[in-house]
């Protein structure tokens, strides 16, 4: 199958093992294969290199060749330079004759010498150049001799020498030199054809190293396709087993809410049932601080109860935008107002936060709203209450800030101070705790004196990795 069509159904476990089976026989014959071509690759490498030091090698030992034989040549060219100008003063008398004798004369040590540290490897090839050295100096010797005669006025002895001498020894330093030079000639085919064999196992070489990295690249190709359509075939043989989970946890989900939203309902129903079952008993209680109690403990638990439902309308949802969740919840507490001398307002901002942290901060919320309305605008005073919700940069988290205008915190006696301490406060705070914070509570407006300084209760909650 392909990895198209591995690609487009799902695959039964028996046929899934098969497969594996398979593709794990195929990885092995190519991973064999990757490592054949690996070695013919590092040896074709190895090859290269070595082929290509002696390549330079034998590229040096033929320029040494030459050289040798350049020598030669130039040695023998001296020889006759000085054996001409010798011939052609005998002959003529003419002085001008033995200009180029001297520098040629005074040259063949240099060469000789020259020859001497081309050749210092090569024993046989020393022994016959000292031979032609020794010539080389008898010859000098000879030429010398016949010109000095020459030039102190014997030239019927100068000529006869000359004629005696013959060219027995010039023809003695040509052969040693042609010896010399044919040796070097042997040498310089030799190499010659080391180059030419070393030329070709160095194109084989490369051809080896082209065809093993070809090889390689197809070996990789071919394990990177065999890789896909394995992940191919574990995929599509996931995919059933995956999309039956998916079912059944899609089934489970719905259950889990279903059961959920019972639950919700049944603490609603449960919640106002205490809340009838307390304004009942405090009707009936003849005791005036009874009632007081009574009538609190209902109204915290209609705060529970106003977030409880909005905590029903964000289930399943792990964050919640803090505007879009505080606006229903003061449309609760508005409708609880007695009458329009009170007005809410809302300033939040587009602020993501976890669902739980909003369930605690619309419980200080409603408490602390429903405590400004009962304490902060007495006889029938009209006032503002703002909730604020905004980012504070200078804090690091978000600031939650609930502020009348009314006529301010005081605590002027024992029993407003027990009350301060009672239960609202208490779920404020443990609220505040929950968020990683604490309520601080101060004067909105402290220049304004025994008016109306209103109250200002600040929450910074620190945002969470």
């Amino acid at each position: 199958m392909s990895a198209e069509g591995i690609m487009d159904a799902t695959i039964p476990p028996s046929r899934y093992r098969r497969l594996r089976a398979a593709f794990g026989r195929t990885r092995k014959r190519i991973l064999l294969t990757r490592m054949g071509l690996f070695f013919l690759l590092l040896g074709s490498v190895a090859a290269i290199l070595f082929l290509t030091l002696r390549a330079d090698r034998t590229d040096d030992w033929v320029e040494h060749t030459l050289r040798v034989r350049s020598e030669i040549e130039g040695l023998l060219g001296s020889l006759r330079e000085a054996e001409g100008a010798q011939r052609g003063y005998l002959l003529t008398g003419d002085a001008t004759y033995l200009n180029p004798y001297r520098p040629a004369v005074a040259l063949l040590p240099d060469q000789i010498d020259k020859l001497h540290a081309l050749l210092s490897d090569n024993v046989a090839q020393t022994a016959r150049l000292e031979a032609a050295d020794a010539l080389i100096q008898t010859r000098i010797d000879q030429l010398d001799e016949t010109i000095e005669l020459y030039a102190a006025g014997r030239q019927a002895e100068a000529r006869s020498e000359l004629e005696r001498q013959g060219r027995s020894v010039s023809n003695s330093i040509v052969q040693r030199l042609n010896e010399l030079d044919a040796e070097e000639v042997r040498n310089l085919v030799q190499r010659e054809q080391n180059r030419r064999e070393n030329r070709d196992l160095l194109l084989i070489a490369i051809i080896a190293a082209l065809v093993a990295t070809g090889g390689l690249a197809t070996a990789l190709l071919r394990a990177e396709k065999l890789h896909v359509a394995e992940l191919n075939a574990a995929n599509a043989s996931l995919e059933g087993r995956v999309s039956a989970r998916t079912a059944e946890l899609e089934n489970e989900r719905q259950r889990v809410e279903a059961l959920l939203s019972d639950v919700n309902h049944r603490v609603g129903n449960n919640l106002s049932m205490v809340s009838s079952i307390l304004a009942l008993q405090g009707r009936k209680s003849d005791n005036a601080e009874a009632r007081a109690v009574l009538d609190a403990a209902r109204e915290h638990i209609g705060a529970i109860g106003s977030a409880q439902r909005r905590l029903h309308l964000l289930a399943g949802r792990d964050s919640v935008r803090l505007d879009t969740y505080l606006e229903p919840l003061l449309e609760d507490l508005e409708e609880l107002l007695p009458d329009d001398r009170i007005a809410l307002e809302l300033d939040a901002g587009p602020m993501e936060l976890p669902s739980k942290d909003a369930v605690s901060i619309g419980i200080i919320v409603n408490e602390l709203v429903t405590n400004a309305v009962k304490h902060a605008f007495p006889d029938e005073m009209r006032g503002t209450i703002l909730i604020r919700a905004q980012p504070d940069s200078k804090a690091g988290g978000i600031a939650v800030e609930i502020v009348d205008d009314g006529v301010g915190y005081h605590v002027d006696s024992a029993d407003e101070e027990m009350e301060n301490e009672g239960l609202g406060r208490i779920i404020v705070a443990s609220m505040s705790r929950s968020l990683g914070s604490e309520m601080k509570t101060a004067p909105a407006d402290p220049g304004a004196g025994s008016g109306r300084p209103g109250t200002k209760h600040r929450l910074v909650i620190p945002i969470k990795a």
